[in-house]
């Protein structure tokens, strides 16, 4: 009976003890997967190939995102070593690179894989087990991994201002081109006889809800949304924040840090880009040295340009989405719903002075297209969904 006793004793805290082993493990698990979630999510998301600097930018996403986490039973900040844990490719099952191993091919990296782990980990049956057979274990390592990539998107950020799709014009470029300028502006009734047009997103439809999205990140949440209007009132006002993307800010307007500029306020006309067409590569270059506003077009007195220090804490400002759109009913004074035909990838090309003034944009392609630049916040739809790039998880 004793005996019996003792052996099933030692039964139950095997099973204790196998019940606290799989359980911690379980969490630490869970606790990794998550950081290793969050990391890759955030690292895939300035994969855009608009930035010869993407995969610094990419790693610095991912590590803050990663050691935002905790992990042994949340006892300590997740580590993640720089040039190491993560990795990036051009194709998910093809060979990852570290950020300096992937040097002179940054922006083909379509891919980020995060990895990372928890050492020490105690396991008390299993090295119970294994002093019975005379042999030492320590603890174990935990690991977790995860892969994203931009996806197509079933919701987006997105600016209201619309491509007008050319007559006769069909899906996915409706007449345009990659790198074709277009020119427009602020002021009604001209921003309604240009190639592009400013328009009313559900919710957002008075001119200081505009200028939200603007110094924001758009309007988020449209994928319910299948019509558009047009925005007819006076929107002076949203000078001020479209330059801001810019870093030109009014002297006498918002405080230094308002807005985020993008990482370069280098802009182009006419004067610097005899072609006007296909600016985006320059675009990309001016981008790696965070060159400044280069006083293009003369806004006359009254504005500043952002330093390159601020440029270089800048973010993804001037590659922007909008929806594309029929205005030739509206070129004639109308103001009828008309339905979103499709999603336009844009540079923004220039500052303006007031309202009277041309805006450029440079037209990049369909939102859906990697190739175009374009990535905004949103939900990933799978490969079937047809809406702009969004880090969505692929593995």
């Amino acid at each position: 009976m004793a005996v019996a006793f003792l052996l099933l004793s030692v039964l139950l805290l095997g099973f204790v003890g196998l019940g606290m082993d799989v359980g911690r493990l379980y969490v630490s698990k869970s606790e990794l997967q998550n950081a290793a979630d969050s990391c890759a999510l955030s690292a895939a998301a300035a994969l855009t190939g608009a930035n010869v600097d993407q995969l610094v930018a990419a790693e610095d996403f991912g590590i803050a995102a990663a050691i935002r986490h905790r992990v042994g039973m949340q006892a300590q900040q997740v580590s993640v070593a720089k040039d190491q844990d993560i990795t990036f490719s051009d194709a998910l099952d093809g060979s990852y690179r570290t950020r300096s191993a992937a040097a002179g091919d940054e922006l083909k990296m379509r891919f980020a894989r995060c990895t990372v782990e928890e050492a020490n980990v105690p396991t008390l049956l299993l090295q119970v087990l294994t002093l019975i057979d005379g042999k030492s274990t320590g603890p174990t390592t935990v690991r977790a991994t995860a892969v994203a990539s931009l996806q197509p998107s079933i919701s987006n950020c997105a600016l209201p201002l619309a491509i007008c799709k050319k007559p006769g014009s069909a899906a996915p470029n409706f007449g345009y081109v990659q790198g074709e300028w277009l020119t427009g502006r602020f002021d009604p009734p001209s921003n309604l006889t240009g190639k592009f047009k400013w328009v009313k997103f559900p919710g957002f439809e008075r001119t200081p809800d505009l200028a939200g999205l603007i110094g924001g990140s758009g309007q988020c949440d449209l994928s319910s949304t299948t019509t558009l209007e047009p925005s007819t009132g006076a929107i002076n006002s949203l000078v001020d924040v479209w330059n801001w993307r810019f870093g030109v800010k009014k002297m006498s307007g918002a405080p230094a840090g308002a807005f985020v500029p993008d990482l370069t306020g280098y802009a182009y006309t006419a004067a610097n880009w005899p072609s006007k067409f296909g600016a985006f590569d320059d675009f990309k270059a001016q981008r790696a040295v965070n060159t400044p506003w280069n006083g293009l077009p003369d806004l006359g007195g009254g504005w500043s340009a952002s330093n390159t220090s601020v440029h270089g804490a800048g973010g993804d400002r001037r590659l922007v989405v909008g929806p594309i759109v029929d205005c030739e009913p509206w070129e004639t004074g109308g103001t009828s719903s008309q339905a979103i035909l499709g999603w336009a990838c844009y540079l923004m090309l220039n500052p303006v002075a007031n309202p009277n003034e041309e805006m450029g944009l440079e037209y990049r392609g369909s939102a859906d297209d990697i190739e175009s630049g374009c990535v905004t916040s949103g939900a990933p739809g799978g490969p079937a969904a047809g809406g702009p790039k969004v880090p969505g998880l692929v593995l």
